[in-house]
């Protein structure tokens, strides 16, 4: 029979009847200065993704919304630890009245089949200590002698069953059927408790509202192996400032260890609610049921964490596959019971386990980006970091201060092995998700308690493939197709990092060849020196960089943050003032906007470099340019000869545009190699020196999809470098199908129209006029900008022939006019001051 609490009134004298206790909560020390660091964080966050929501900076757009959506993400979840920060708050247990009775309370324990005896006994013997009076029970799964013959010497009840069903919950429901105090404590067998474990927890339960108390888990065998120590760093903050961020809005989680509950309160719901994740369903059912829930921060217990890796991903698929579980099936169930905020708590806990996605996408986008020569981001470098770094620096400073609120002073640090270890398990809770979308069970097995560790290669299988697979293709990108892009640099090192992550965490696992490698650096005796003296520094700096770090982390955000807009601010007005400064050259190179611009190729067939300059009347015959003040510059068309690797006439190309003309350069693109590596680093280079060029390669004959393709190619392995301010003057292979062959709006600047093989009688209107009609046709043609090359040779009189062509073709904003058949015998001076027809 269960005991029930005595009221509040039968506890008061007859005469005096007082309001029941209520659980009071105080603000944490530092929560105001984490306010403001959030405040700023917050403020910067909203900057990045305000400039990052560019559409310009879309790249492939598949790897483009995977990159994107794994950082909304992180950013998400950052969000949601600035939350519990900014609410951090320590419980205050109302006073015993004088004279009250002590509870009844039952502490429970399990035992199953396999589970080391002395580990069992040591948590027996530990929990008969605690001096608050309580009964002891054992609910021993497997009935064993040797345990009956422990919980006999020791005055502990044991409890077994027959019809074993609903795992840890079953059993613990079974005990509680024989129990009859008013409060229970479920723990782990692996946890051992302090003396004082239940004078720590009673009297939050002086308000009858509180349903269950939850204390800090804490362990006590972080070192014996890297995976151990992971596994303790991922639970640090989140039994210090989230568990008691969770006070302030009532969702503090029951865990499977050291919560102690008001019978009333878990007989009313069923008992413990079954499942992988039985103790989260519970809290789950009482938050619903809306009893109280509180997180009192001591440490009165302490466990084991999983110390091989085999342990860990049993333990994690099955906290994915049940927390997953509990999402789609209970959480909708009692959604209309939650208040909002256990609304949104219960819906983003879960969500956790989803990192193994993430990370999965993390690694898969650079190797993908590297075999497919696709960049997700099109965007400056420079600029993402400018924008990054500041939000990254306060998001650490931030994380950093939270640190503040940790439980033990071994817990604060850099946490990197418990961050190794999390994105490893990518693949384990990626598992969880899909196992809970195809239904498949996972049997409820205690996480295992190891002897002796072994290297544990296997379970590393899938990290090695990846590792491997990140290094090949940063090598296949570098080495084999010899691209030395910055966006190519940016995804090899991505890749390159995420191997050494996965690579790191495979050795961790490997506990014989770690033990093996300490021996033997540590047995050198300068080695052991170096170490004790290096541990002392850091033991003797730490504490004064922490103290200085945290008391000036606000001032540091602050300054960050004045600094980041300042710099931002000098950013846009570069930018603005080049955008207002920006020569009319490039405008019309770029837009067709401005004078109408004229010209006709060099004479002769430009040799490869060096190129040595000519006079112009040699070099242009017929016209002579005027350099005086406001003349319009002229377009001077360059025809490299045909060679499997074509050569960019730089000196050519930089006197053109010192004397203030456009050149335009028209070569023929290999059939066997759409990319020249030295062909494009020369046109890079003049572009970067803001030489105006328009480029205009012309692909061998192909059917229209090869073509578009080849052309699409030959673009972006130009935008792949980061320069995105190449001109690109697309010729149609073949007139009368100028739709099917289009590469697409965002790869042309300039379509050209080549009416050179008409004659002059018919060119408008047997040449240009049907071009022109199917170029109207396609909407993302009618905004392009058309380069018309005629067969006439310049004379005097073409100016006027100019004025009525465009009269009539105001879209066309260059005439290319053909070689002279002899020079004349004197040479004529041009001026365009305007644009033609003006």
């Amino acid at each position: 029979m269960n005991h029930l609490p005595l009221s509040v009134e039968e506890r008061q004298p007859a005469n005096k009847v007082l309001p029941p206790p209520r659980v009071q909560f105080q603000d944490a020390k530092g929560t105001k200065q984490m306010r403001i660091l959030v405040v700023i964080g917050i403020a910067l966050l909203v900057q990045f993704f305000w400039w990052f929501a560019d559409s310009d900076h879309v790249g492939y757009a598949p790897l483009y919304w995977l990159l994107t959506f794994s950082l909304c993400y992180k950013m998400l979840r950052m969000l949601h630890e600035w939350y519990h920060y900014v609410h951090v708050k320590e419980p205050i247990a109302p006073a015993v009245a004088p004279g009250a009775p002590l509870r009844q309370v039952d502490m429970l324990t399990t035992a199953c089949p396999g589970e080391p005896h002395d580990m069992i006994i040591r948590s027996l013997e530990a929990l008969v200590a605690v001096r608050y009076p309580h009964t002891t029970y054992l609910c021993d799964e497997g009935n064993d002698p040797v345990l009956r013959a422990v919980c006999d010497r020791l005055g502990v009840v044991h409890v077994t069953r027959t019809e074993k069903k609903n795992a840890k919950a079953g059993n613990i429901n079974n005990a509680l059927r024989q129990a009859t105090g008013e409060f229970c404590v479920v723990l782990d067998p692996d946890h051992e408790v302090t003396p004082d474990f239940l004078d720590q927890v009673m009297a939050y339960f002086e308000d009858p509202t509180v349903g269950y108390v939850q204390v800090v888990q804490a362990y006590g065998n972080q070192k014996d192996s890297l995976v151990a120590r992971g596994a303790a760093e991922q639970t640090y903050h989140f039994y210090g400032p989230l568990m008691m961020g969770m006070n302030s809005y009532n969702t503090v989680q029951a865990i499977g260890a050291n919560c102690t509950f008001r019978r009333l309160a878990l007989d009313g719901i069923g008992g413990h609610a079954p499942g992988l994740t039985e103790d989260m369903h519970t809290a789950m059912r009482l938050h619903a049921a809306g009893w109280k829930s509180i997180y009192a921060p001591v440490v009165v217990s302490r466990g084991l964490v999983p110390s091989s890796l085999g342990a860990f991903y049993m333990q994690q698929l099955k906290w994915a596959r049940g927390t997953f579980d509990l999402l789609a099936h209970v959480y909708p169930k009692l959604f209309k019971n939650f208040s909002w905020r256990q609304r949104v708590h219960y819906f983003t806990l879960p969500l956790y386990f989803f990192s193994g996605v993430v990370a999965l996408i993390d690694i898969a986008v650079p190797v993908a980006s590297l075999l497919l020569l696709e960049f997700p981001w099109h965007l400056s470098l420079p600029e993402f970091a400018l924008h990054m770094l500041p939000v990254t620096l306060v998001g650490l400073l931030i994380r950093y201060n939270a640190q503040q609120w940790l439980r033990e002073p071994h817990e604060p640090g850099l946490h990197l092995a418990g961050g190794f270890l999390r994105i490893a398990t990518w693949w384990v809770y990626s598992l969880g998700l899909v196992y809970t979308f195809l239904n498949v069970k996972v049997p409820y097995i205690p996480t295992p308690k190891e002897g002796k560790l072994k290297n544990e290669w296997l379970l590393c299988l899938p990290n090695l493939l990846l590792a491997f697979l990140s290094i090949g293709a940063a090598a296949y990108s570098m080495q084999v197709q010899g691209i030395r892009g910055p966006y190519t640099k940016l995804m090899a090192t991505l890749a390159l990092i995420n191997a050494f992550i996965l690579l790191v965490s495979v050795l961790m696992a490997q506990h014989a060849l770690l033990r093996g490698l300490r021996s033997l650096l540590w047995s050198a005796r300068p080695l052991h020196a170096l170490k004790q003296w290096v541990e002392s520094l850091l033991a003797a700096g730490g504490g004064i960089i922490t103290r200085r770090l945290r008391t000036g982390s606000v001032a540091f955000a602050t300054g960050l943050a004045i600094l980041h807009t300042l710099t931002s601010a000098g950013v846009v007005l570069v930018q603005w003032h080049e955008q207002v400064s920006i020569s009319d050259d490039y405008i019309w190179a770029h837009t067709g906007f401005g004078p109408m611009r004229i010209g006709q190729p060099a004479a002769g067939a430009v040799a490869p470099l060096p190129v040595q300059a000519s006079p112009v009347s040699t070099n242009w015959p017929g016209i002579t340019w005027d350099s005086s003040p406001g003349a319009t510059s002229q377009l001077i068309s360059l025809e490299l000869p045909a060679s499997a690797s074509p050569q960019v006439p730089v000196a050519a190309i930089e006197e053109i545009n010192q004397r203030g003309d456009i050149p335009v350069l028209t070569w023929t693109v290999p059939e066997a190699a759409t990319e020249n590596r030295a062909f494009q680093e020369q046109v890079l280079r003049l572009v970067g020196h803001e030489n105006q060029l328009l480029l205009r390669p012309i692909f061998p004959p192909s059917p229209p999809a090869a073509h578009r393709t080849a052309w699409r190619k030959l673009v972006k392995s130009y935008r792949d470098t980061g320069d995105t301010t190449v001109v690109w003057v697309w010729t149609p292979p073949r007139p009368d199908s100028i739709s099917a062959y289009f590469p697409g709006s965002a790869n042309v600047t300039w379509v050209a129209s080549d009416c050179r093989t008409a004659s002059a009688q018919t060119l408008t209107a047997a040449c240009y006029a049907p071009f022109r009609q199917q170029v109207a046709a396609q909407i993302e043609m009618q905004s392009k900008p058309i380069l018309l090359l005629v067969p006439q040779p310049y004379t005097p009189n073409s100016y006027q022939w100019v004025k009525q062509l465009v009269g009539r073709y105001p879209e066309v904003k260059a005439v290319l006019f053909s070689p002279a058949s002899r020079p004349p015998s004197t040479a004529q001076t041009v001026r365009l001051p305007g644009r033609p027809g003006s």
